[in-house]
């Protein structure tokens, strides 16, 4: 059988557009209080969660925004619902945003933090993608501009991770933060974000990535040198292969080549950072290859389908085995054994459940991986048989 006939990408479709959207749309929002809920309980209901977290709040922006741009029609409300959550609530007197809120939008944690300023970046693009409100383009320099003056770092490289923070560098925030940069960029054509996006990618190709070898630590000293502790050599394979995606996106935007960088990272992860049977991406290795957690979150898996997308839209390499491995593991590992429309997040090396909830986050990861397989759909089916 040709290899494209062996990616489901009808049951793709019908899990997102008919079954995780509807429940996330229902049972995720939060009609009487705003925004939408932390997570569900593992039957599916709502797990009353004590607190509401920023990140959370705009990454839910963004699906709906997204399924609203793609023609799902009750996306654009509830959207609007979330938007109105976390304008009212979230936003700080000095343009930063907080990190937790109450169910009812009460600031819980004041902190800002890098990691859900790059979410709430994210959230302003794609709420502008769908409005084109100068207001919102307005709301997201103000939060650029909070973003340079409290999380900047003395070096004038990158960014803390959070106010304050002591602790080691750390490259998932600069990932996230260039991830927006891109999408207020393409959707707003400010040249700030052009210039935020570049810089970041910059730092990602002279300091954070081992260009000799394709690793991506995780944690760095302050001029992002290596640390020598274990927590410095800590590699997650998910990490590599959504850069890779991610570079394979910024180079139309942001008129940058880095195919290189891409090609080292998803090689690595690869190599190192799939099980040999399952097919199935680590947690987490080590600089040197080795396996620290043999888990597997489910959101490497989503990354694992975007890079082996971005391999074969972007540098000509036939990856449709490793596609149609990838969704046919996310579909029987971890969503069909779960809720209609919801997931298991989290199995173990063994491949059963390690979870006592079904995070609200993780339908971005999902909803990101599988739209773009459904937007290569006819790329991939054009392909000749092999």
């Amino acid at each position: 059988m040709p290899a494209q006939n062996l990616i489901n990408f009808a049951a793709v479709r019908t899990w997102l557009y008919d079954e995780a959207l509807p429940l996330w749309g229902d049972i995720g929002v939060d009609r009487a209080r705003g925004g939408f809920v932390e997570h569900l309980t593992v039957s599916g209901d709502d797990g009353q969660a004590p607190f509401k977290r920023v990140r959370a709040q705009a990454r839910q922006i963004y699906c709906f925004s997204q399924a609203a741009l793609t023609g799902w029609s009750q996306g654009a409300a509830i959207a609007d619902h979330g938007w109105d959550f976390l304008i009212r609530h979230g936003r700080r007197d000095d343009g930063a945003w907080v990190r937790r809120l109450a169910p009812n939008g009460d600031v819980l944690d004041a902190t800002c933090d890098a990691y859900d300023m790059a979410f709430v970046l994210f959230a302003h693009a794609w709420r502008h993608k769908v409005t084109k409100d100068p207001q919102v383009e307005a709301s997201a320099l103000r939060t650029l501009d909070a973003l340079e003056r409290v999380l900047g770092h003395s070096n004038g490289l990158g960014w803390l991770a959070e106010e304050g923070d002591e602790g080691p560098r750390q490259q998932n925030p600069h990932m996230h933060l260039i991830e927006a940069a891109i999408e207020l960029a393409d959707t707003t054509g400010h040249p700030r974000f052009y210039e935020f996006g570049r810089r970041i990618a910059a730092l990602f190709a002279e300091r954070i990535l081992e260009r000799d070898t394709g690793v991506l630590r995780e944690f760095f000293a302050s001029d992002w040198s290596a640390l020598a502790t274990a927590e410095g050599r800590v590699v997650e394979p998910g990490h590599q292969l959504e850069w890779a995606w991610i570079l394979y996106r910024a180079a139309p935007i942001l008129d940058l080549d880095m195919s290189r960088e891409a090609a080292l990272l998803y090689a690595h992860a690869e190599r190192h950072g799939v099980a040999p049977v399952s097919g199935l991406t680590y947690d987490q290795v080590d600089a040197a290859g080795q396996i620290v957690s043999g888990d597997h979150r489910s959101w490497p898996q989503t990354e694992a389908l975007k890079a082996n997308l971005a391999m074969l839209d972007g540098h000509g390499v036939d990856t449709r085995a490793r596609i149609a491995k990838c969704v046919d593991n996310l579909l029987n590992l971890y969503l069909r054994p779960a809720p209609r429309g919801a997931w298991i997040d989290h199995i173990d090396a063994n491949l059963k459940s390690r979870v006592d909830k079904i995070p609200s986050t993780t339908l971005y990861h999902l909803q990101l991986a599988f739209t773009e397989l459904l937007r290569l759909q006819r790329t991939i089916e054009a392909m000749p048989a092999v």
